[in-house]
């Protein structure tokens, strides 16, 4: 769900002069009319909790569907902060968790693969590792210029780079092989011909990318899975959590470790969006609905 350029150039704007706490408490008071005019959206938010929750009742599925709104808009107005952020007040934002595993990851000098989900602000967890100095490069969405530039004042504010997807896998294994950190976002496939994976995801079945996987196989880069949520100790405000690499493991059929290594990332990155499910910025109807050639 990406607001139109105009939009995100004028918050831009005024969340540079004006505080940001009274702007949070307008964000999550317009929740509730935003879950309501949704429409498709908010069906499709019902139909992630009912797979992430199946166990809660339907109540509680929707109570959860609305704090995802509500979380949503919040994490816009802090994505939308970041230009004229000062980075005392970034760092008090934001705390990490496992950041030894990207050390361990950066030493086999191989490049890392950071991998996550559409889960928290996900694009300040990319900024908040560009701002301690790691290379991070985050591939995006190709759309229109107008959208990607005013989307990249806050993207590259504290020094990420933006590779667009149209760039493919060329440019990735550059990357790489110049020991960069290529962070990929894996839990829905995005574009035509992308190819997918069709796994088990929550309580359900959804397709994923199969690039990371491959990437990872044909340079030996490790793959790094973290997220960024809110915190769970009020510390700071969101914290970034990052878990042991994973290496790619070379059987001789590259068909079926391509496939496994998937599996892999796509069972951290369901339990961690299960366990976060209010916080999962999803809003497409994509269970069990993609044609995928290579099934599970």
């Amino acid at each position: 769900m990406i607001p139109s350029a105009s939009v995100v150039r004028q918050a831009v704007r005024l969340l540079g002069v004006v505080p940001v706490a009274p702007v949070r408490w307008l964000a999550r008071r317009a929740a509730p009319l935003v879950y309501l005019l949704a429409g498709a959206r908010r069906t499709a938010v019902l139909e992630n909790q009912a797979a992430l929750s199946p166990n809660a009742t339907p109540a509680e599925q929707r109570r959860r569907a609305r704090r995802t709104f509500a979380n949503f808009l919040e994490a816009a107005v802090d994505l939308w902060r970041l230009p004229t952020l000062r980075l005392d007040d970034f760092d008090a934002m934001v705390g990490i968790e496992g950041r030894e595993h990207l050390d361990e990851a950066m030493s086999m000098e191989r490049g890392v693969i950071a991998v996550t989900a559409h889960l928290g602000p996900y694009e300040l967890g990319g900024a908040w590792l560009a701002h301690r100095g790691y290379p991070v490069h985050a591939m995006v969405e190709a759309l229109d210029p107008e959208t990607n530039a005013a989307l990249a004042l806050y993207r590259e504010a504290t020094g990420m780079k933006l590779l667009s997807r149209n760039a493919g896998v060329r440019a990735s294994l550059r990357l790489l092989r110049e020991r960069q950190v290529l962070l990929l976002v894996a839990d829905r496939v995005v574009g035509d011909g992308a190819d997918g994976l069709d796994v088990p995801f929550g309580a359900g079945r959804r397709a994923v990318p199969t690039g990371p996987a491959a990437l990872s196989l044909a340079t030996g880069a490790p793959i790094v899975v973290g997220f960024i949520t809110r915190s769970p100790d009020h510390t700071t405000r969101y914290r970034v959590r990052l878990e042991a690499p994973m290496l790619p493991r070379d059987t001789g059929d590259a068909h079926r470790d391509r496939q496994a290594l998937t599996r892999e990332v796509a069972a951290r990155l369901s339990r961690a969006v299960q366990s976060h499910s209010d916080e999962w910025f999803v809003f497409q109807p994509e269970w069990n609905r993609r044609d995928v050639a290579n099934q599970d």
